[in-house]
Parts: C-alpha cells; sequence; structure tokens
C-alpha cells in the first residue's frame, strides 16, 4: 500500500491582516510599496517561510480546521494565514516520489519547503497536491510553511460574495504522500449496465518522473460485496508509453458475471485493487484502491434512468456546516445527516461546493445519491461581485480537478457547473447584454468540458433564469431553481403553484424531450415560530408540500432537492440574506427538526412523525 505521513495536528499559525504582511514583501529591501501583486516566489516571503525563524510566539492551531472554528477573535476573519511545523522526513523515502497533498484549504494555497517555493493553488473545496521530494531534507527534521487566505475576488470561483459562510486556512486533511517515481496518477472506472449484465472498463495513467519510462504492467483484482475474488479474463495489462503525452496507459474490459448492482435501495460495493508492477520482476511499485458501484446513470428522453429503471431524486441541498466542526469533516455529524435524510424519506443530496471525500464515501456505502457542483456562484452578477470573466479560468481548473478526484463515486450522479448566473440579461443595457452574453457562453464551455472529462454522466447548470435559459440546449436536462415569487400566507400559496404549473409548460415547449429536475425550492423560516404565515414553520412546511405535489404533477419532472437540510452561516457580506444564519433549513443548525421536516417524511414516506 501507499504511503502516507499524517501532518493533522497542532501547526503554529499566524494572522496576516493585509497582503503587503501576508507575504513579507516589507521585509525585502527591494520593495516597492506601490505593488501589491502577491508573487509566490523564493526570496518574497522572507521571514516566515525559513528554517530558522521562531514562531514560538504564534498561536497553536489544529489541522484540519478553518481559522474561523480555531479562534474566536477571528470568528468573520477574511485574510491571510500563515501556517508552519516541523516534520522529521526518514531516510528510506530518499529516491522516492513524495508529494504534499491536502483534500482541501482555502482558497489561495502557497506552500513553502525548507524556505524554498514548492507549489501554488486556487480553489476552496477541490483535493490538490505539489510534488515535495526534490526541497526535502532525508533523514532530517524538514521546516514547512503555508500561506493560505480566503480573500472574496471578483475573479475567483466563488467570487465577491457567495451564500455560506467563508472559512479560511487548511480545514481539511493534509499529508505526504510516499510513491514510487512511476506511479498510477489516474484511473477511470466505468460501468455499462443491461440487464444484469455489466460490462466494465478501467483505464490507468502512469506518470513517471524518471528521465526513461520504465516497463510496467498493471495487475487487477476485483472483489464481490462479501470479498470474494470475481475472476476476469485477462488479470494484468502492459501499460504502453505515450511519448507525445509524457505518460503511459494501460487498460481492462471484461463482464462482471451475476452482478450485484449498486442504487439508493441496494447499494452493493465491489473492490477494485490495482497494482503497478515491474515488467521484469514482477515487483510491485504503487498501489491504488477504491470501491465502485456496478451501476449506469442516463438520460433517456424525458427520463432519468439507473440501471435501466426511472429514477425519482427526492433530493435536499446541504452544506457541510456544523456546530464545533464548521466546514471541516466531522464523521459522526455527516453519519447522523445522512440517517435524517433517510429518515425524511430522501435518496440524494445536492451542495454549492464539493464536499469531503468521506461524504461520498459514506455515500457509496449508504445509497445516497449525490449531484456534484462547482462553487461557480451567480456569476454575472456586478451586485454581489461576481462579473469577472477572469473566474472562468478558476473554474475549468476547479472541475478538471473535481471530476479527477470524484468520479470513481457510485453516488455521483451528475455534475453541476454552476448555479444562478446571470445568463439572460434584464435589460436591454448593452453592458447588461453583453455580460449576460459572457455569462453564458461560459456556462457553455463548462458544460462542454464536463462532457470531454466524464461523458458518462449527465452535466446540468442549475438556472434561475427559466424559461429561456441558453445553456439548456447543452445540458442533457434542465435544472431549474423554483422561486417564483411567494405569499405571507397559506392562503396565497395556490396562486403560486400556478405561476409553477406556467413556467414548466413553457420550459418544457422549449425542451420536449428532455426530462426537469428542480435545483431548489423552500422557505425561511424561524425555528419555534408555529405560524401559517411568513417565517412561520407551518407557512414553510406547507409550502414544501404543495411545491412538491404540483411539480410531480408535471410532465417530464423527474424529482428535486429542497432548500435546505439545515440551517447554516452565510458569508457575513452577502447582499440578500436576513441575517448571517440561513434559515431555510427542514432542521435547525443543530439538526433539530422544524415541522417542514416531518411533512417531508410524510410526503416522501407516507409514514407519521
Amino acid at each position: 500500500m501507499r504511503k502516507e505521513l499524517n501532518l493533522n495536528g497542532r501547526w503554529k499559525f499566524y494572522p496576516a491582516f493585509d497582503e503587503v504582511s501576508g507575504d513579507q514583501k516589507w521585509m525585502d529591501p527591494d520593495f516597492d510599496p506601490a505593488d501589491f501583486e502577491i508573487t509566490p516566489k523564493e526570496g518574497m516571503a522572507i521571514g516566515w517561510i525559513k528554517e530558522e525563524f521562531d514562531d514560538s510566539g504564534w498561536l497553536d492551531s489544529p489541522v484540519p480546521s478553518s481559522w474561523n472554528a480555531a479562534f474566536e477573535d477571528l470568528w468573520s476573519y477574511e485574510g491571510h494565514g500563515w501556517y508552519r511545523r516541523k516534520v522529521l522526513i526518514p531516510n528510506e523515502w530518499e529516491g522516492k516520489r513524495v508529494e504534499f497533498f491536502s483534500e482541501g484549504a482555502n482558497y489561495r494555497t502557497a506552500l513553502y519547503v525548507n524556505g524554498a517555493f514548492a507549489g501554488e493553488h486556487f480553489g476552496g473545496y477541490t483535493p490538490f497536491g505539489f510534488p515535495v521530494h526534490e526541497l526535502l531534507k532525508f533523514g532530517e527534521v524538514n521546516t514547512i510553511a503555508i500561506e493560505c487566505d480566503n480573500v472574496p475576488k471578483s475573479n475567483r470561483c466563488p467570487g465577491g460574495q457567495f451564500d455560506w459562510w467563508n472559512e479560511g486556512g487548511l480545514y481539511r486533511d493534509v499529508c505526504l504522500r510516499v510513491t514510487d517515481p512511476t506511479y498510477i496518477d489516474d484511473v477511470t472506472v466505468v460501468t455499462r449496465v443491461s440487464s444484469d449484465d455489466v460490462e466494465m472498463t478501467v483505464d490507468i495513467e502512469v506518470c513517471s518522473d524518471e528521465p526513461i519510462f520504465p516497463e510496467r504492467s498493471v495487475a487487477l483484482r476485483l472483489s464481490d460485496p462479501a470479498g470474494d475474488y470475481v475472476p476476469v479474463p485477462a488479470s494484468v495489462s502492459r501499460v504502453v508509453y505515450d511519448a507525445t503525452l509524457k505518460k503511459g496507459h494501460a487498460r481492462f474490459c471484461f463482464s462482471v458475471p451475476s452482478a450485484r448492482l449498486w442504487s439508493p435501495e441496494t447499494p452493493h460495493l465491489y473492490q477494485l485493487d490495482l497494482t503497478l508492477v515491474d515488467t521484469g520482476s514482477e515487483q510491485p511499485r504503487d498501489w491504488w484502491s477504491h470501491r465502485i458501484g456496478l451501476r449506469e446513470f442516463r438520460v433517456d428522453g424525458p427520463r432519468l434512468l439507473l440501471n435501466g429503471k426511472p429514477l425519482v431524486v427526492k433530493g435536499v441541498n446541504t452544506y457541510e456546516d456544523y456546530p464545533v466542526a464548521h466546514h471541516s469533516h466531522n464523521e459522526a455529524a455527516l453519519g447522523q445527516d445522512l440517517d435524517l435524510l433517510k429518515w425524511i424519506g430522501g435518496n440524494a443530496f445536492r451542495s454549492h461546493v464539493p464536499a469531503h471525500r468521506r461524504r461520498y464515501e459514506l455515500s457509496d456505502e449508504r445509497g445516497v445519491l449525490q449531484l456534484v457542483e462547482l462553487p461557480f456562484y451567480q456569476w454575472g452578477r456586478p451586485l454581489v461581485q461576481t462579473d469577472n470573466p477572469d473566474a472562468l479560468a478558476d473554474a475549468k481548473g476547479q472541475l478538471r480537478e473535481l471530476i479527477k478526484a470524484r468520479k470513481n463515486h457510485a453516488s455521483v450522479f451528475m455534475w453541476s457547473v454552476s448555479n444562478e448566473c446571470l445568463v439572460v440579461p434584464r435589460s436591454n443595457d448593452p453592458q447588461a447584454v453583453s455580460l449576460a452574453r459572457m455569462t453564458a457562453e461560459g456556462n457553455i464551455e463548462l458544460v462542454k468540458l464536463a462532457h470531454e472529462l466524464d461523458p458518462t454522466r449527465p452535466v446540468v447548470e442549475v438556472s434561475n433564469c427559466w424559461p429561456g435559459d441558453p445553456v439548456h440546449e447543452h445540458t442533457d436536462l434542465p435544472c431549474v431553481n423554483v422561486y417564483v415569487g411567494s405569499a405571507p400566507h397559506v392562503n396565497g400559496l395556490p396562486a403560486v403553484a400556478e405561476r409553477i404549473r406556467e413556467k414548466f409548460e413553457a420550459l418544457r415547449k422549449d425542451h420536449p424531450d428532455k426530462p426537469i429536475l428542480a435545483g431548489e425550492w423552500g422557505s425561511w423560516c424561524v425555528r419555534g415560530v408555529k405560524t401559517d404565515y411568513f417565517p412561520g414553520e407551518v407557512f414553510q412546511a406547507e409550502k414544501i408540500r404543495l411545491f412538491w405535489e404540483t411539480m410531480r404533477e408535471e410532465e417530464n419532472f423527474i424529482g428535486g432537492f429542497i432548500w435546505c437540510f439545515a440551517d447554516y452561516d452565510v458569508h457575513r457580506r452577502f447582499l440578500w440574506v436576513y441575517e448571517y444564519r440561513c434559515a431555510y433549513g427542514l432542521f435547525d443548525y443543530h439538526r433539530r427538526p422544524k415541522e417542514a421536516a416531518y411533512a417531508v417524511r410524510r410526503m416522501w414516506t407516507g409514514k407519521g412523525n
């Protein structure tokens, strides 16, 4: 198995409140105070990256944790933060490839090892890594220094304002990973289902840091849900080197006999183990393992099919936002959320940001579908500082990382490239028209890129510019947020339901042969207010129920996601909220149910409280 050195634990931490102190440029004798551009190069962060720097006066910070969760005085801090840690590197790692790996850090991360710049990453919610073996001192104590910043900027993804709390720093797991210089870089598993027959294709990409690509083969072992070996026609495949791509490739194609299919009702998982071996000596050089669900998602006319059968999505939107842990992974809290979703009769989660790896692993186990979305939020809206065309480049980079990281999870059934981007102008003003055109064209580029990276799953952009959204011509189906007006009292909700029917009819005329998925609908509700008018619990429960029942009567409707699962904290500067805590949840922040949770349970299971 691959070796890892866990770097979770206590780090030294220091908040740096602006860009100048953030990268220590003021210590450079050639510093120009008119130049505030951050340039993470050797010689810039003069003090804090150095091995001999005295960080004894810094704070002690747990990792993984955002600085907002770790320090009460930084609960809303958006800025720069520095982390430092000493680590002993074993002698036996010399000659190996060593990678610093993070499950996610928000937003910009610059890594220094023993005073030298090792790499820079942009994006707060996708895994990333940097090779560091050329900078390490083997058999000695090494210094790792990391600068993070979570400064909201219009050229980032997400941009200047968004509707979740902007946690900063090393809030997900970090480690050092050790492999052979020639290693498995990527694996893509595709399963095609016909009745109970399953065709599996496994594509392996192999990279090498060695001057001459060595002779390698890949050995495959597949185990069924009971742990028994599944025989395959050929269990070894030779790695073929492509000089143009500077990568090696191996492939397996085979049928799985007596296949046990994965579904929310029967989440059977197979174990796939790959070993990279020296072709001559047959000595193992690298390993890769993943649990695989044998299933196929497919759009067929106005239906979404799972293993050839129509699928109804009973979903809820959610965030990883927990008491104490905030956005950091909490195994017990995640398990509770999955249990509560099952209790109300749900089978799917959606989130505006990619989640920690364990959400997808546990969802594979428990049969919870995951619509995985880029944090490309409300692009094209100057009011919330998200109108910068440069943000598209960040979005594309994150999309590549996201699909590579999560494509082999059985529970991931759909990709979303954005939420509520302003793809239709609100006026004839030339600037508004130009901005909407840019936003629509950028979303179309993302949809095409997602299809290119993963042609096996449906791709959507979640729209509130419908009907008439030009991006829907390129997505596999329209996914629409159903905020079509409201009423102050339950007596006014039937009129709103009629508006839903009108909009769905217009949407079907535009896309008669596509399914329709609801991305969001719901209502703000303060737990304990027992009124049938806004923001009471009775009102929220009835609005959610009536909207669902109305949409279920519509042709081509395949389900949707209620907004939202639990109350959560909102970006401190987000324009369109009443307070820092968004109270749309079926449950409050501490997972105490509101009346709507019981109403949804009755609606989706037929069971009482």
